[in-house]
C-alpha cells in the first residue's frame, strides 16, 4: 500500500513540475519572440490561477523567468533583455501573478534604448 501511495505522490509531483516547466518555458518563448521582432511588436500571455491546485510565484529578470512552487524553484533562460515599467523606466524585475493576463511589448525606454515592457493586460 505504501508503494502505491508513493507512486501516486510521485506522479502528482511530476505533473506539477511539468505544468510549471511548460508555463515558464511558454513565457520565456513569448518574451524572446517579442524581443526578436520590431519595435511595437506585442504578444499577450494568460497565467493560470494555479498549477495542479498549488499557488505559485513568477519573477522575470533580464535573463530568466523564475517559478516558485511550494519549496521548489525552476527557471527558463531568456535572451538578455532590458525591462521597462509602465513609465518606461528601466527596472530589474517584474512579478507575474496567477489568474492575470499580461501584454509583452518591445519599445524604447526613457533612455531611448530597446526594452521589453510587461504589464497587466486586464
Amino acid at each position: 500500500m505504501n508503494l502505491i501511495g508513493n507512486t501516486l505522490e510521485d506522479q502528482k509531483t511530476i505533473e506539477e513540475d511539468m505544468g510549471g516547466r511548460i508555463l515558464i518555458d511558454n513565457i520565456a518563448n513569448a518574451i524572446n519572440q517579442v524581443n526578436s521582432n520590431n519595435l511595437g511588436y506585442m504578444k499577450e500571455i494568460n497565467i493560470p490561477n494555479n498549477i495542479s491546485g498549488k499557488d505559485f510565484k513568477i519573477t522575470i529578470t533580464h535573463d530568466e523567468v523564475v517559478l516558485e512552487l511550494e519549496n521548489k524553484k525552476a527557471d527558463s533562460a531568456l535572451i538578455p533583455i532590458r525591462i521597462a515599467n509602465i513609465n518606461l523606466d528601466s527596472i530589474e524585475e517584474v512579478k507575474i501573478y496567477p489568474g492575470n493576463s499580461y501584454k509583452i511589448k518591445k519599445l524604447l525606454d526613457n533612455n531611448n534604448l530597446t526594452a521589453i515592457q510587461i504589464y497587466n493586460g486586464y
